[in-house]
């Protein structure tokens, strides 16, 4: 099983790899994008919500080519740790949950003076998590899915904007299901080669 898990990550290294790469290779305006962004993420589990409370500030990076005309593959990141309460007891509880993620976004020009652009995404995430509380540990990684969408400013390579986007991930533990991500809206500061 961790040979799988180490092969996966060798091929997703690989290929993006090759992305970056061929990208630079043939370097034209708009190719490459590199953005980080902050905002909240509002938890999809009621259980978390609960627990953690109901939105957490969360960082993100995002790196993107272009592959053809206005369609980019690209990767993000995005991390977040929390502490809480459990409801009944109060006894002391962490959480900590890591999103590395990527798919296919399209990215135009939204006006003729190209400084107006807009950002449609969807991927997959693999969710890395971590949970402590009355002397239990939970942690695992599960498969999930995300859809995003955003407005930008782009003057020369800069651009800054708004972001909207949605993850979802699900597992469970002694019978009870849960999710992980959830609604995430952030401003973003970026650079467009």
């Amino acid at each position: 099983m961790n040979n799988k898990i180490r092969d996966r990550k060798k091929s997703l290294m690989v290929f993006w790899g090759i992305l970056i790469i061929s990208g630079f290779v043939k370097l034209s305006a708009d190719t490459v994008m590199f953005s980080a962004s902050g905002g909240y993420l509002f938890p999809a589990d009621s259980g978390y919500r609960e627990i953690y409370g109901q939105n957490l500030l969360v960082p993100e990076f995002k790196l993107g080519v272009r592959v053809f005309s206005d369609i980019y593959v690209y990767g993000n990141f995005f991390s977040f740790s929390q502490n809480g309460l459990t409801p009944e007891l109060q006894e002391p509880a962490h959480s900590r949950q890591q999103f590395f993620g990527g798919g296919l976004a399209y990215f135009p020009y939204l006006n003729k003076n190209k400084n107006w652009k807009a950002f449609i995404g969807a991927g997959v995430v693999n969710v890395s998590y971590k949970e402590e509380a009355m002397e239990t540990i939970v942690s695992g990684k599960k498969l999930g899915f995300s859809i995003e969408g955003g407005l930008y400013f782009k003057e020369k390579f800069l651009f800054t904007g708004i972001n909207v986007a949605y993850c979802l991930a699900k597992d469970g533990y002694e019978g009870v299901d849960f999710k992980m991500g959830g609604l995430r809206a952030s401003l973003g500061l970026g650079f467009i080669f």
